[in-house]
């Protein structure tokens, strides 16, 4: 019995491991970077800025040790193009000593953040109605800026990041009347349904509409074939957990930044 129970959870790790690796590769697919590229198994993500997540050199399920000499190359590579050095780790990393070597580096922890998910049914399929989906990137980033009050040199390279997924997107904002008050992304990358930049202005928040928005993107992913959800938010955001927790997400693993 007890080499049973050894052989099951040796088995259930890299099979949890790999379907935790799947979410990230859909995740890496809804938000593209402009050069992507595999240095040992980790995936070296990198655009002109705006967000960590397409400038990052990201642990992977098959991740391999990386030496001095190889944070060496990696750092030189992210100030060629004026960024600062940024690694992404994951609970489930199969290179864990690499959060050790990075404190020893320099680099500090920042932003742990949880990947959390949820199954969808024939009960999501309902809210579409209440939420308007937008035509085009460019009309979608103009109220996501008049939402969140962000602006800026950075908000173009948010820009070219929209305009580069290649999957279906529902540029969604709500109410579907009005001026908007609450916006998102869904991103349909096969069967995996990705939640981004939901925002709520500041004078309409804590009134429901993100739960309203949110629940009209998932009918939307379902009904065109999504059969899970995902979403990432900083831990430490409170409030966020508790609305996704309510939406019935739940946490599948973790991932925090080391920065030089």
């Amino acid at each position: 019995m007890e080499d049973a129970i050894i052989t099951t959870t040796a088995i259930e790790k890299p099979s949890m491991a790999m379907a935790m690796q799947a979410l990230e590769s859909a995740a890496f697919a809804a938000w593209p970077s402009e050069h992507s590229s595999d240095l040992n198994g980790w995936n070296l993500r990198l655009d002109r800025g705006y967000t960590k997540r397409a400038n990052s050199l990201n642990a992977t399920a098959h991740s391999q040790h990386l030496s001095e000499a190889d944070l060496d190359s990696v750092e030189a590579r992210f100030r060629q193009l004026g960024l600062m050095p940024t690694i992404r780790l994951t609970s489930f990393s199969s290179a864990p000593e690499a959060d050790e070597l990075l404190e020893q580096r320099g680099y500090r922890h920042s932003d742990l953040s949880l990947v959390m998910t949820r199954a969808l049914s024939g009960a999501d399929d309902r809210g579409q109605e209440k939420q308007t989906i937008l035509e085009e990137a460019e009309e979608w980033l103009e109220a996501f800026q008049a939402i969140s009050g962000k602006s800026g040199d950075d908000q173009t390279i948010h820009l070219d990041i929209l305009r580069r997924i290649k999957h279906p997107v529902a540029w969604a904002a709500y109410p579907a009347s009005g001026s908007p008050q609450c916006c998102g992304l869904g991103v349909l990358v096969g069967q995996n349904l990705g939640l981004f930049d939901i925002a709520t202005h500041a004078d309409h928040q804590r009134q429901g509409l993100a739960q309203q928005l949110c629940r009209g993107l998932l009918a939307w992913g379902h009904r065109r074939g999504a059969r899970n959800a995902f979403l990432q938010v900083i831990a430490a955001n409170s409030f966020a957990v508790r609305l996704y927790e309510k939406l019935g997400f739940q946490v599948a693993y973790k991932y925090w930044y080391r920065i030089r």
